[in-house]
């Protein structure tokens, strides 16, 4: 730490990889996995703090964010970026992932889909549909959107609880009748 504060009370700390690494070392001896993040895709960060981590704890496993936020391609070329988590696992990073890769593909899709609708209507949804039907032999499950958010589940507690419940959802519904 520097000493200084920041207008909210915060500490100010030194960047860098040295503070960095003092705390993956610090809390090695408790955590089953240390997470470290770095500005880019940067292979020469990542293996600085593994190799000083695995230095003193040679079992400890290591998490790497594959960041949505950097530039992929400004920073490595394809090359580089197709082996870039083979790399990573190299050195020890068991744990790699992307923050928010869900967000960024939900909401492209969301984009292509209002984009398509708009020019082609139902037929961009259902191309989208024909998609969803042809990924059920890979184990996509999302097709039956009611089953898959528990609906069954939910109408069980409902029925249990009331058996003339009339606010079940699944039994007679479309989905269970047409997505079988």
């Amino acid at each position: 730490m520097t000493g200084e504060r920041t207008a909210e009370g915060f500490y100010r700390v030194q960047n860098g990889m040295a503070p960095v690494i003092a705390r993956g070392l610090a809390y090695a001896p408790y955590a089953d996995l240390i997470w470290v993040e770095t500005g880019t895709p940067d292979l020469a960060q990542a293996r600085e703090f593994a190799e000083a981590v695995h230095a003193e704890h040679p079992d400890q496993m290591l998490a790497y964010n594959c960041s949505p936020s950097f530039n992929w391609k400004a920073a490595l070329d394809d090359d580089q970026i197709a082996k870039f988590q083979r790399e990573l696992g190299a050195m020890g990073y068991k744990f790699q992932f992307i923050t928010l890769a869900g967000f960024h593909s939900l909401n492209h899709g969301m984009f292509d889909l209002a984009r398509g609708y708009a020019e082609h209507g139902m037929t961009a949804y259902v191309d989208l549909q024909e998609k969803e039907f042809a990924a059920q032999a890979q184990g996509f499950t999302a097709v039956k959107h009611q089953r898959e958010v528990g609906t069954g589940y939910f109408d069980l507690v409902s029925t249990a609880v009331n058996p003339t419940s009339s606010t079940t959802a699944l039994a007679g519904s479309t989905e269970e009748e047409q997505f079988h």
